[in-house]
């Protein structure tokens, strides 16, 4: 059911997101299972003028359980560890199998624009993020222009 389902919403997935979000996803050679996408860092944020790579692995028992989604681009932010993993309640306790691989794309592009320093996975990007807004901007900025130019 799993690979039947993700082959349905690769077909609709162009459809389903705006193409101002700047985004590919895709299989990795013909394995439907293990994907790679980019989204593009959202304007008003300091995330703006990269390119983001992500690793998608679905489960054989996708949908009732999320894919592991994880940040290939060192991105400083407070929902993402420093080896990539997301942790946001989306991916985890607040899954819902109606949730679509286009729709994931752009919580994570939303995510961007809008961290959740309260529950955070990279304590020193929170802190900054609460106590110091214009140097996790900088921060973020640099992070960005080092690790995720859009030329490459």
């Amino acid at each position: 059911m799993a690979l039947k389902l993700i082959a349905k919403q690769l077909e609709k997935l162009y459809q389903e997101i705006p193409e101002e979000c700047g985004f590919s996803a895709g299989p990795l050679e013909d394995d439907m299972l293990h994907w790679e996408a980019s989204i593009l860092g959202p304007e008003d944020s300091p995330y703006h003028g990269g390119r983001f790579w992500l690793r998608i692995d679905f489960t054989a028992d996708y949908p009732f359980r999320p894919p592991k989604i994880i940040f290939l681009t060192k991105v400083f932010h407070p929902n993402v560890e420093p080896d990539g993993k997301i942790c946001i309640d989306f991916l985890q306790d607040e899954w819902k199998p109606s949730y679509t691989i286009g729709y994931l794309l752009m919580a994570i592009c939303s995510l961007l624009l809008h961290p959740h320093p309260d529950n955070p996975a990279h304590q020193e990007a929170a802190n900054m993020y609460l106590s110091d807004p214009e140097k996790f901007k900088q921060t973020a900025e640099e992070w960005t222009k080092l690790h995720a130019p859009l030329d490459v």
